[in-house]
């Protein structure tokens, strides 16, 4: 009986916890992270936005309602891309359009970036941050408002499609205080003291035929900071395989752009387990398939100067070939960093 009465207490203890003390998984946050839009020409991306506060508004309160900023980073292609392809992955430029929409308590706001996006029409692609502001003031005054979850549709005319989650990042300070960057309008600064530091490192799975893309962010420095990656990979054997990389701004490009090591031809020629990946059931794996680790080793100035010597990143895994359609956010460590900025001069 006494045993009774102490599962009894304890599961009344639970009980009367918060629901977001038990949550798990992704949770709602003051600033969303879209890792990909397609604007314009054969490509439509659809950007959903809840506002999950309840909180009635009054004659002399917003209640529950927030201002959510829409900033679209328009990248750039590089046009010497076609004769390096490297240069792909260093836009010449990443230019932000952004918008304010009003979002009453429980309210929801689903956009065609084609039309939301002003320089959408003629075919832009990069990232959306979307943060909750406060209302009574001017555009770029961030606050605390961790009630905001959202994702997104892409779609192309060649019948891609696929669906992501936003990334959220959580404000620390208390609900409906300013959360910018030593006050200053427009700077968000992730680095545990107004908002949730980034994860350290990212990771994901892949198979080889499939081609998939990556798209990954820099949140280190401003558009003009160039960001070494590393990459750890393993293929189905645990057999360790490496790859460097360096970017500026935003890219979604396929695997095999990023290294040579990702493609099937390049992986069947390493000792793999024979029996991954059996596709046909007769015993023996047809397809190669691994997983990484992908960090930052540092930041640079253009020129060659070390701006720091850890950055931050996000990404996902978009479409790959046309028989593979799909998409996700890429797995996030443990382990934190405090570089994370967006909009830094």
């Amino acid at each position: 009986m006494k045993a009774l009465t102490c599962l009894a207490t304890a599961a009344l203890a639970v009980a009367s916890l918060a629901p977001e003390v038990l949550a798990d998984g992704r949770k709602p946050g003051s600033v969303l992270i879209f890792p990909v839009h397609r604007s314009g020409g054969v490509w439509f991306t659809i950007l959903n936005v809840s506002n999950t506060s309840t909180a009635p508004s009054t004659p002399i309160s917003f209640g529950g309602g927030t201002n959510a900023h829409f900033e679209y980073v328009n990248v750039q292609a590089n046009p010497n891309a076609a004769v390096n392809p490297l240069d792909k992955f260093m836009p010449v430029g990443c230019t932000i359009f952004d918008r304010v929409e009003y979002l009453t308590p429980a309210d929801h706001i689903s956009v065609l970036t084609t039309c939301h996006n002003a320089f959408g029409g003629p075919g832009q692609e990069g990232y959306v941050v979307v943060s909750a502001e406060d209302p009574s003031l001017a555009m770029g005054n961030a606050w605390s408002h961790n009630y905001l979850i959202g994702s997104e549709i892409v779609m192309s005319g060649l019948g891609v499609t696929y669906m992501l989650n936003a990334f959220p990042i959580a404000a620390n300070a208390g609900e409906h205080t300013p959360t910018v960057a030593g006050g200053a309008p427009f700077h968000l600064a992730f680095d545990g003291g107004n908002y949730e530091q980034l994860p350290d490192y990212l990771m994901t799975d892949f198979i080889g035929a499939a081609n998939s893309q990556l798209a990954l962010i820099n949140l280190t420095g401003g558009p003009g900071i160039e960001n070494t990656l590393f990459f750890e990979v393993y293929n189905d054997n645990e057999l360790p395989l490496s790859a460097t990389l360096r970017f500026r701004c935003w890219f979604d490009c396929p695997l095999s752009s990023v290294s040579p090591l990702f493609t099937e031809a390049n992986l069947d020629n390493f000792p793999n387990d024979p029996q991954e990946l059996d596709i046909d059931c007769d015993g023996t794996g047809d397809l190669e398939t691994g997983w990484f680790r992908v960090r930052s080793t540092g930041t640079w100035f253009a020129g060659g100067q070390q701006h720091s010597n850890d950055g931050a990143i996000l990404g996902s895994i978009t479409a790959g070939h046309a028989s593979v359609r799909g998409g996700h956010l890429l797995w996030e460590s443990d382990a934190l960093q405090g570089n994370g900025t967006f909009r830094l001069p």
